[in-house]
């Protein structure tokens, strides 16, 4: 399958990129899921030359939201990713992005890996030889970093650091591992190789109401003779301490009375905090459940119509203790999950103090915790929406990373820091 008339012709206007004259550059996304990181892409100033998703749900959700990211409706291209002809964007695009298919690498699958069908890293690392993209971002899960996938994720880096090494495509992964462990930077044109950056995050240490760990590469193509340079993280537990038990500026924020901590050791280490200065790092709090949702109204039944988009109650929430009890309010909510028939039973609930109020977040409040626009509609059954929402890259990780990609596009250049990589 290949892109739509429009698009080729599209394309074919479209010229490289100079990074001394214009700050626009070009992006492509494969995998684009209900457009998380596709938005964020855009937010950082990127232009996209297409975004590739097979889903119905999701390509009717990107394709509702096409004016927010700054595209013709044909440039998002409801297709397999696998039957895409990736040469016809050769020499066009700046940034390749995307977030291959997480199940088969995700601690609550089927912990199948590279043998699972819907390991879809073997197409986004062909597309990288076909395009040759002066950079690369890639999201996927945690699970990808376990012990029993370390040779998988050897070869997805090396792949990554050089596409281009004579190996045999069509010889299992394991064999290609051992010929790309020979390889080296030296021996290959600047423009054939990657320099990579590897490394765990948890995603509310940038913004993000939500603990959602992820693994993210980041690479430059190597004659741009510079290193990846992720950005740091902005935000922090200890700071949202300092504000909840040492100044109280969070219960202050919110006009409410501080709600205790439940337990002895909460109430150990509110006494530990008071004889420190956490927030002397510069970090802002960690942004919590109800700093995301507080001003939204309270959410309709269904059948009614919302006054916020998606803002609709769903019913039967319920927890399953100890694991799938939900999220309070007070600290950002835990990973939300897409589950395989809708929302998984004990996840993607709001829970009180009390616990005696349990819910789930409305579709509009899960877009918030993934930090989407409250213009974004998310189209499709209830179970279609939380099943988009919890395969997306939260909106915020996509914008920062993708500055940061810019910019060094941009300057071509920079200094190098010191950074624990995985």
């Amino acid at each position: 399958m290949t892109a739509s008339p429009i698009l080729r012709r599209a394309l074919r206007a479209a010229k490289p990129v100079l990074l001394n004259s214009t700050p626009k550059l070009t992006s492509l996304e494969l995998f684009a899921g209900a457009g998380g990181l596709a938005a964020g892409v855009h937010a950082a100033g990127f232009d996209h030359l297409g975004l590739i998703e097979w889903d119905d749900y999701a390509v009717e959700t990107l394709r509702r939201n096409f004016t927010i990211l700054g595209l013709p409706k044909e440039r998002i291209l409801h297709a397999d990713a696998r039957e895409i002809d990736y040469s016809q964007f050769s020499g066009k695009v700046d940034l390749l992005s995307g977030g291959p298919p997480c199940q088969p690498f995700s601690t609550s699958g089927s912990h199948g890996g590279f043998n699972d069908e819907r390991n879809m890293f073997p197409v986004f690392l062909d597309a990288i030889r076909h395009i040759r993209p002066k950079a690369i971002l890639i999201e996927n899960v945690k699970g990808l970093t376990r012990a029993k996938f370390s040779d998988y994720l050897s070869y997805i880096k090396l792949r990554i650091q050089f596409p281009f090494a004579e190996v045999d495509h069509a010889a299992p992964w394991q064999d290609q591992l051992e010929s790309l462990r020979f390889c080296s930077h030296g021996d290959f044109p600047s423009s054939d190789s990657y320099r990579l950056d590897v490394r765990l995050i948890d995603t509310a240490d940038f913004g993000v109401p939500q603990r959602r760990e992820r693994v993210i590469f980041m690479a430059l193509r190597s004659d741009l003779a510079t290193t990846p340079r992720p950005p740091l993280p902005s935000h922090s537990k200890s700071a949202l301490l300092n504000d909840q038990w040492v100044t109280g500026e969070y219960w202050k924020r919110h006009k409410m009375d501080p709600i205790d901590p439940a337990t002895e050791r909460d109430n150990k280490l509110r006494d530990d905090l008071q004889l420190k200065l956490l927030s002397g790092d510069g970090t802002l709090p960690w942004v919590t459940i109800r700093d995301a949702i507080q001003d939204l109204p309270v959410p309709v039944s269904r059948g009614e119509t919302p006054q916020i988009l998606n803002h609709v109650q769903h019913p039967g929430a319920r927890i399953y203790p100890p694991c799938h009890s939900g999220s309070f309010p007070d600290s950002p909510a835990k990973a939300l999950k897409a589950g395989t028939h809708g929302t998984p039973g004990g996840e993607n609930i709001l829970r009180s103090d009390s616990e005696q109020v349990l819910r789930y977040f409305t579709t509009r409040e899960a877009g918030r915790l993934q930090t989407f626009p409250d213009e974004w509609e998310f189209l499709g059954t209830w179970g279609a929406c939380i099943k988009q929402l919890g395969n997306a890259v939260p909106v915020r990780i996509g914008e920062v990373y993708a500055r940061a990609i810019k910019e060094q596009l941009l300057t071509a250049g920079g200094i190098k820091r010191n950074v624990r990589t995985i």
